[in-house]
């Protein structure tokens, strides 16, 4: 068994996991072994997956990587189908997998990036495709240590103030996105798996490994100019939970006992923390001035309202 720790969680995994960091041979939270999960029964939908989760159960399942087994956020079960690359398995084994394995334990998982700023995490928030690793990463090469890439775990309880826990040392990235926010020549860093274009930059060097209070979260969207605008409380809630990795894997599942904890959650986020609207054109040319927009608006204290607009 290999052992590793990643979202304050130390795993054994009978699979090698490099994106994660090696710990000391202790006591297991998190166990992932081989052995038979089988097909899905209801068969699959128009991208050859399925998922289903119920309080002590998850189910994954992708046609051309095999199937997955979470059991009471202590335990994943790995079927791969015959002859599938290790790294097309740890794809989804350190994405939604572990995702469900986060959820299942008590913690809000979001969909998004965060970096360390002054002590404190900030989050970015948006679907796949919107920037989120690329600002991360960004901020990251100015300075701002990586706490999590496209998964980020909020951790509620405990404590006044919603912590968020270190991931690992990794940011995925397409080529372009390298280049302009780390400096990068995509022929140097190695594809996430044969046949995606996205590659993996290591992030060892600055990367916060202790748990963080979550300061702010930024909703990344598309606008004329870059701009900062407060949410409201009720519009919050909402775009959590449409950013939350329960709902958008598992949102067949999402209902009865498991929609109510998971609305509470997002409504108890939304009191505590505040969310912003992150508007600004698509285009790497831009990643500079929306870097340095997010600089400021994290200088200031976080009782002002804030609406700044830029031109371009």
């Amino acid at each position: 068994m290999h052992s590793y720790i990643a979202y304050g969680l130390t795993i054994h995994s009978a699979l090698p996991l490099p994106e994660l960091v090696v710990a000391s041979d202790v006591g297991a939270d998190v166990v992932i072994q081989l052995g038979k999960v089988g097909r899905p029964q209801a068969g699959t939908d128009h991208t050859g997956s399925c998922f289903h989760m119920t309080t002590e159960h998850a189910y994954l399942f992708w046609e051309q990587v095999g199937s997955f087994l979470v059991r009471g956020g202590k335990e994943i079960i790995v079927d791969p189908i015959s002859g599938v690359e290790e790294s097309l398995i740890r794809l989804p084994l350190l994405g939604m997998v572990l995702a469900a394995v986060l959820q299942q334990r008590g913690l809000l998982v979001l969909h998004a990036s965060a970096v360390a700023f002054n002590g404190d995490a900030v989050a970015f928030l948006g679907g796949s495709g919107w920037g989120k690793s690329t600002l991360a990463a960004t901020l990251y090469a100015r300075g701002h240590p990586l706490v999590a890439d496209d998964l980020v775990a909020v951790d509620l309880g405990g404590s006044e103030n919603p912590i968020v826990l270190p991931g690992f040392p990794q940011l995925k990235l397409l080529p372009e996105a390298a280049a302009a926010s780390l400096g990068d020549d995509a022929e140097l860093l190695p594809r996430l798996a044969s046949g995606f274009d996205k590659r993996s930059h290591r992030a060892a060097n600055e990367f916060s490994d202790r748990p963080l209070p979550l300061r702010r979260m930024y909703l990344l969207g598309r606008g004329p100019c870059l701009e900062i605008e407060a949410l409201q409380p009720q519009q919050v809630i909402k775009h959590l939970i449409c950013q939350s990795y329960l709902s958008l894997v598992f949102k067949q599942s999402l209902q009865g006992v498991i929609a109510s904890a998971h609305f509470l959650q997002c409504a108890s986020l939304a009191g505590k923390v505040p969310l912003y609207w992150l508007k600004r054109q698509p285009s790497l040319a831009t990643l500079p001035d929306l870097t340095r927009l997010v600089e400021e608006d994290l200088a200031q204290p976080l009782c002002e309202t804030y609406r700044h607009a830029y031109s371009l």
